[in-house]
């Protein structure tokens, strides 16, 4: 009996125990871009730029988690909410993700993709956020829940989220949408975003866009076109978009927009230019902003390590401000880790 016992009692045990997938856990993204900024005025500053570290989590192909942690400026929270970013390390991104044939769904803190530029990842970047981003006139991620579908190189996605970056507090939703045509060497494609403001969300951020009255209710709307073309050796990439506010029964427009021009003379050193506007009011003289930007990218082989000297010259009307600057950016990023 005991012998019996002794022989049957392991395949009792290995056929109770069940095998459970629990998963695959990755690095998602891993990036460290520190900078020396020079500014007009002999102003200088060392900043961890957009250093950021992500994980992701899959099941079945079809399930998957994404933390990101990083600077609270990866967020960007709109300025009609917000005052001042803190210089201060956060949970950047915190989203779960399901995958089908039907699209991509996403739920949580979240990349809101507006335009071309808004989709790009820190580590695909040459140059600072563009005056749309700068003057946080556009959130980079937010919480919400986004969809998105692509067939035949046609894509489209939106995004319904809080629009603060943080906490519902006025209990307002907003819409941002995109719509496009992508194939290896060119795009285009047209982006909007609407939504509303309750002072209770906007009376302490000091916003100033488009004249706004942050003491009362608001409708805010922004869409335009976006498109990019490029061979082996060369890249161009165009946005423009234009906004408009509505309060107390008036409407006050605003624009931006910004234009990139690369060339790769060698597989480790590539030139780059950009132009950059931004007009917070059509109708009144003498606060637009204007930047032009050149980019020298020294990289390795694999373009997993990247020096990068920008200088930038700011004009516009009536430009007074001593605010042109020269930043030295080291990105590095592993050369093997691909975009999800």
């Amino acid at each position: 009996m005991l012998l019996f016992s002794t022989a049957v009692m392991p395949h009792f045990v290995s056929a109770t125990v069940v095998s459970e997938d629990i998963g695959e856990l990755k690095i998602h993204d891993l990036l460290l871009r520190p900078y020396f900024m020079l500014g007009e005025g002999k102003q200088s500053n060392f900043s961890i730029g957009e250093s950021s570290f992500a994980l992701r989590w899959e099941l079945e192909k079809k399930f998957a988690g994404v933390v990101r942690i990083g600077p609270e400026s990866l967020i960007n929270p709109s300025a009609h909410f917000v005052k001042t970013v803190p210089d201060e390390v956060t949970l950047v991104e915190a989203f779960a993700e399901y995958n089908d044939v039907y699209g991509r769904f996403r739920m949580g803190r979240l990349p809101v993709e507006f335009g071309l530029e808004g989709r790009k990842w820190e580590r695909e970047l040459v140059f600072p956020r563009s005056l749309l981003f700068q003057n946080r006139a556009m959130m980079l991620r937010d919480m919400g829940v986004a969809y998105d579908i692509s067939q035949n190189n046609w894509y489209t996605g939106f995004v319904i989220h809080n629009g603060n970056s943080g906490d519902n507090t006025d209990g307002r939703t907003w819409y941002t949408a995109r719509w496009g045509y992508k194939s290896d060497d060119f795009e285009i494609g047209a982006t909007g975003q609407t939504g509303s403001t309750l002072p209770d969300a906007t009376v302490a951020s000091g916003d100033t866009l488009a004249g706004v009255d942050t003491s009362k209710a608001a409708k805010w709307r922004l869409a335009g076109l976006y498109g990019t073309v490029s061979s082996k050796k060369w890249e161009w990439s165009l946005e423009s978009y234009m906004g408009e506010l509505e309060q107390d029964l008036t409407s006050t427009k605003f624009a931006t927009g910004h234009t990139d021009l690369s060339y790769m003379w060698t597989k480790r050193f590539s030139t780059h230019v950009r132009y950059d506007f931004f007009d917070p009011d059509l109708e009144l003289y003498g606060d637009q902003q204007k930047a032009a930007s050149l980019a020298l990218q020294f990289s390795n082989n694999s373009h997993s390590s990247n020096l990068i000297l920008v200088g930038t010259k700011s004009f516009g009307e009536l430009h007074t401000t001593r605010n042109d600057e020269i930043r030295l950016i080291w990105s590095l990023s592993p050369a093997g880790i691909v975009r999800f």
